[in-house]
């Protein structure tokens, strides 16, 4: 047991002792005294979510030893450095990895050893946890803990209300992904090309990325990049900061030939894929990103991607970052931002304590020490967020504030049948074809309706 934890419980021991016998020289055989340490808390702060847990003025806590039970998918050492500062910061609460995955058979086979995970890391979405009525929606715990959301990114908020048929919150959200402009300065010095600048728009973007896409000294290079092969789930930023669906979130419907939104992207792409040499010829390089091979002008990105794509300080020294790019009639507006939960198992036997698990991470201390080793944290205080990569080198003299100057767009409606309409999966055959814009969106309409019809039939 940690040394503090055994000075908490011998405080409360001889407290409790001493109120046992006040109460018993007073009252005779009268009401025992309650022996429940109670803390008192301040009023939650309006400008980062609050750890305090009250009910009404204050609300009793348990100094009983609780494990809570994680699941989480990467190991011990990951995570230790998610973990260990909030396992030493409560008193009273060891955290314990259950090391697995959040999806059905990992899930089912947990549940049949009887391991109950009180939280769950749901990286891999929440499907399986809803089949399995593993879900505990944080609302209520909210509520009696009295804690304040309005800290936190409010297009992730929203996000994970929406989910919900009933709007609930049905997870804390982890690290924030949102995205950036990166480009490589030796690129533009070699092109002769002014370096980009903060209120770039997408046909600025198509603009710098014609001028920057050609051959120098024998090596092709590109101006632009969107995730492996200008087609990743990075070419749909354009879209997503449109905040539009692709269904009827209500009949499954395939709205892509009706939405306007969807069009113009496209029209957007066409002028990016009719760029000569703006990507490889070769597939096997259009599987993977080649801006960390020093050939390729531009890359929108998340913050993250010069961590685990780049790496190296070597190259990142010649990278700089600006704010992702704009449509003209949303000049500020970035995608909505996403988060994978923490989800709180239904079945947990210790759902407060989870919950100030929970609380604790997305602390304004912890969110800023997990932003110095590179997760893009959910809070909007601008003194995390400034703290982003302090601790890697690889992000050293670059500018930070990229990341986090654009307001994410606020989702209104989300439909779980878009997953069924692969737009980034078709993205890679749209540009290597001569299909018109009518012909692409008419054809993988077809494909989409089959895909949810046969997930209707099947209950999905």
């Amino acid at each position: 047991m940690k040394q503090k934890r055994i000075l908490v419980l011998l405080s409360v021991f001889i407290l409790s002792i001493s109120m046992l016998l006040s109460g018993c020289s007073t009252d005779g055989g009268g009401k025992q005294e309650d022996t429940t340490e109670t803390v008192a808390t301040d009023t939650p702060s309006t400008d980062a979510p609050s750890t305090d847990a009250k009910t009404e003025d204050e609300q009793a806590v348990s100094t009983d030893e609780v494990t809570i039970k994680i699941l989480y998918p990467w190991g011990q050492e990951a995570f230790d450095k998610l973990f260990k500062d909030i396992d030493e910061k409560l008193p009273n609460i060891n955290v314990e990895l259950v090391d697995s995955q959040a999806q059905l058979e990992p899930l089912q086979e947990l549940n049949a050893k009887q391991i109950v995970p009180d939280i769950i890391f749901a990286n891999w979405g929440i499907d399986a946890l809803q089949e399995l009525d593993m879900i505990e929606p944080l609302d209520g715990l909210i509520e009696s803990h009295e804690f304040d959301l309005s800290g936190i990114d409010p297009s992730i908020i929203a996000y994970w209300r929406l989910v919900d048929s009933e709007g609930r919150l049905l997870g804390m959200p982890t690290a924030s992904d949102n995205y950036a402009l990166f480009y490589n300065k030796e690129v533009f010095d070699l092109f002769g090309v002014s370096y980009p600048t903060e209120d770039l728009t997408w046909d600025a973007v198509v603009d710098l990325a014609k001028k920057l896409t050609g051959e120098r000294d024998g090596i092709q290079y590109h101006g632009l990049e969107m995730g492996p092969g200008f087609a990743g789930t990075e070419a749909l930023v354009p879209l997503k900061q449109l905040n539009v669906n692709l269904t009827d979130p209500e009949t499954g419907e395939v709205l892509i030939t009706k939405e306007p939104a969807v069009t113009k992207y496209l029209e957007l792409m066409k002028k990016f894929y009719s760029i000569p040499g703006i990507y490889s010829d070769d597939p096997e390089v259009r599987k993977d990103y080649s801006f960390q091979n020093k050939n390729v002008a531009m890359i929108v990105s998340w913050p993250g991607y010069i961590k685990w794509g780049i790496g190296d300080p070597e190259i990142a020294k010649h990278i700089q970052s600006v704010p992702v790019p704009v449509w003209p009639e949303l000049p500020n507006i970035a995608p909505a931002s996403f988060s994978h939960p923490f989800i709180i198992n239904k079945h947990s036997e210790h759902k407060d304590e989870a919950f100030q698990v929970l609380a604790e991470y997305v602390s304004p201390e912890h969110q800023t020490k997990l932003a110095r080793i590179g997760d893009r944290p959910v809070l909007t205080d601008p003194k995390v967020s400034e703290e982003f990569g302090a601790e890697l080198e690889v992000y050293e003299g670059m500018d930070i504030s990229a990341f986090f100057s654009r307001e994410p767009a606020i989702p209104t409606t989300i439909s779980k049948w878009d997953q069924y309409v692969d737009l980034s999966g078709s993205l890679l055959k749209f540009s290597e074809s001569d299909m018109n814009i009518p012909e692409f969106l008419r054809v993988l309409q077809e494909e989409s309706e089959a895909k949810i019809k046969d997930a209707m039939a099947k209950g999905q």
